[in-house]
């Protein structure tokens, strides 16, 4: 590696470390001074962040290898839980849209990993389920994610592993907060 490429890379590593802190202080200059509030902007700041990084990266050194995209993957994942779904109850299980579903679930369709199939009472309703090409292709999927995931999260304690999987559930689960 060069080292251009290195100070560039230096320079970007320590832009997204400064990005919170210049954020607070742009915020206390807009007149926010509760460290609560600070706390929390931040706190979602660095989530969206994360997420991001994280769905580049899983795309980039597992999904993609397999012919996945992240919105394909979550299908089979959510397809795999609950040993099929109703096409339209997907989106709602996946957190994807229902554009990306119809788009992901052609894709998924003509590569063999799924089936769709019409329910014999109600015509309308379509019933998705893995094929067993589909199940190899998450079970390999699965298993790339999670040492990316443990790679992730080789930063923390055990203890505060468990801390923070408890405080994502208690955000997750929450009702949508009113809106002021």
């Amino acid at each position: 590696m060069t080292d251009t490429v290195r100070g560039s890379e230096a320079t970007s590593l320590h832009r997204t470390r400064e990005l919170s802190e210049l954020l607070r202080h742009h915020h206390r200059e807009l007149g926010t001074t509760d460290p609560k509030v600070l706390d929390a902007i931040e706190m979602v700041t660095d989530l969206t962040r994360l997420e991001a990084r994280l769905i580049k990266d899983f795309e980039r050194h597992v999904h993609r290898p397999l012919g996945l995209t992240w919105a394909g993957f979550r299908i089979l994942n959510a397809l795999w839980a609950y040993d099929g779904l109703a096409q339209q109850d997907i989106g709602r299980v996946s957190g994807s849209t229902r554009a990306s579903i119809s788009s992901a679930l052609t894709t998924l369709e003509n590569r063999g990993l799924v089936t769709r199939r019409r329910v014999e009472t109600d015509r309308r309703q379509l019933i998705v389920e893995l094929t067993p090409e589909g199940r190899e292709t998450l079970r390999r999927a699965i298993e790339a994610q999670t040492r990316r995931e443990q790679a992730w999260t080789a930063v923390l304690r055990e203890d505060q592993m468990s801390e923070l999987v408890h405080l994502l559930r208690t955000l997750v689960n929450q009702e949508t907060p009113p809106v002021d």
